[in-house]
């Protein structure tokens, strides 16, 4: 385990920098003890991938034979610092957060705050830090949004803040972010590539800065009860000395996690920095509506498998992305799914059960490989009703949209209203649905490529009423309810499926 190592390291290793993550737990820590889920989230700010492994790095990289790097993620298409750090931070897409260049403007992140103001809103109790050389971070992102935050003249300043809060007993850190702006600094004056002296030379100024707040994190008194997540990450890359395009130079970047977090996380073939925030509030037990997450049941895998394969073979027009009421056009919506969807070579994107968290986290680990559909149809949200509040709700569809739109930049979205359930308007669960597609149906018209449709009324009596003759466990379409929804949906369809790219 990564706190036990650390300990036995302070007999063997006089180096400061001689530090390992990542170990068994031995005698010397109590096993009924808990420990306490804390994380050190580091942002380098401007390093080139290729350019990281020609630099002298110890610290670095004896993170990384104790944890994962990923030396081929992808940053935000636009590869300026504001919305990359913003969304390295929030784990929001651009889309959603709205920070398009470094000026901020329009920013959303009051409704997709940072992983860490999101501890801050769920844990009071927590210490949360964040220490920035690049003075955004500081003024747009976390001051008043954690209990300490700090603008740093330097790198040295960065860490030397660092050093004094996790060794200070009154402030037991829960969280820290440090942003070193050094690295970028060298690349905008002397040119950002594996083979300029200057640029290596200020990465690894920067992991010596590294190294004391490891040190410093390694010699804290109660760290054997304490389980770090450690991340390393950057923005950007660049190309000659700028690195504003849309380029594999400024846009392939590094992310690095170590710690027992990291080991255990289940990593996608593509990662791309909004993984940050989620691998630090899984690591903190903060799940929701817009963190990704799998389901353990061994048929999810199995299914989620399988639609993974079907995926590879690529050119559906129509994907559907769902629950189980997406999941059954296989059941009793599989006779209009022959004479309508097949010859669109259709691929359903449903699991039974699924919540908004769990549709995101396949998005994002496989379901849309190869795949580029004219038309994404999107009805989510009715099994986050029972836990989660309809503004919760909305942000979660509102996350699996942003997904598609990123993933698939031509697709059109086809967002339907969540179907009505239970018998009339006072379904508890249909309320909160109801508020919710209201949301989205607000939010989707700010966006060329997303089409809200509720087609909830064909579903309907007059009054209100729902009938077990469309949905017989007042849930789930039978046959009748699946050829009411391909009418009522058919007319919006045929327009996007016809209309150009």
């Amino acid at each position: 385990m990564l706190t036990t190592l650390l300990l036995s390291l302070l007999a063997f290793s006089p180096a400061p920098t001689n530090l390992v993550f990542g170990a068994a737990p031995t005698s010397q820590t109590p096993a009924a003890t808990p420990q306490a889920e804390k994380v050190l989230m580091i942002g380098l700010d401007g390093i080139r991938p290729d350019a990281l492994l020609a630099a002298k790095t110890p610290n670095i990289d004896l993170l990384a034979a104790f944890g994962v790097l990923k030396l081929d993620g992808r940053t935000t298409s636009v590869t300026s610092s504001g919305p990359a750090w913003t969304t390295i931070l929030t784990g929001a897409r651009m889309k959603q957060h709205q920070v398009w260049d470094n000026s901020f403007e329009g920013k959303q992140t009051d409704v997709w705050p940072t992983w860490l103001q999101r501890l801050e809103t769920a844990r009071p109790e927590s210490f949360t830090v964040a220490i920035s050389q690049w003075g955004p971070i500081h003024e747009q992102l976390t001051n008043g949004h954690v209990d300490y935050s700090v603008d740093a003249a330097d790198g040295a300043a960065v860490s030397a803040e660092a050093v004094k809060v996790l060794s200070d007993a009154e402030r037991d850190v829960t969280a820290m972010f440090l942003h070193f702006d050094g690295g970028d600094h060298a690349g905008h004056e002397f040119g950002y590539g594996p083979d300029i002296p200057e640029y290596l030379a200020a990465i690894e100024k920067v992991d010596e800065e590294i190294g004391k707040v490891l040190t410093a994190l390694r010699v804290r008194p109660n760290l054997m009860f304490e389980d770090w997540l450690i991340m390393v990450g950057t923005d950007h890359g660049g190309l000659g000395t700028s690195h504003g395009s849309d380029v594999p130079e400024c846009r392939t970047v590094f992310l690095l996690a170590s710690g027992t977090g990291a080991m255990s996380h289940t990593w996608r073939d593509s990662a791309e920095v909004t993984d940050f925030a989620t691998l630090a509030l899984r690591h903190l037990g903060l799940n929701g509506t817009t963190v990704p997450a799998s389901r353990l049941d061994g048929w999810w895998l199995g299914r989620h498998r399988a639609i993974n394969k079907n995926a590879l073979a690529g050119g559906a027009r129509i994907a559907f992305v769902g629950d189980s009421i997406t999941q059954g056009w296989e059941g009793a919506g599989a006779k209009v799914w022959a004479e309508i969807y097949a010859p669109y070579k259709a691929i359903n994107l449903g699991i039974s059960g699924d919540r908004t968290e769990h549709v995101l986290y396949r998005l994002r680990n496989g379901n849309l490989k190869n795949q580029a559909p004219e038309v994404a149809v999107v009805m989510i949200g009715t099994n986050n009703a029972g836990a989660n509040t309809s503004e919760e709700i909305a942000l979660g569809v509102q996350a699996i949209v942003a997904e598609l739109l990123a993933t698939c930049p031509e697709t059109k979205v086809l967002l339907l209203a969540t179907f009505p359930r239970g018998a009339d308007d006072n379904n508890k669960l249909r309320k909160v649905n109801q508020v919710s597609n209201e949301l989205l149906q607000t939010w989707a018209g700010a966006f060329p490529r997303v089409h809200y449709l509720d087609i909830n009324s064909a579903m309907l009596h007059k009054d209100g009423a729902l009938g077990k003759d469309i949905m017989p466990d007042l849930l789930h379409p039978n046959a009748k309810g699946y050829q009411i929804w391909a009418e009522a949906m058919a007319p919006k369809l045929e327009e996007l499926l016809s209309a150009e790219k």
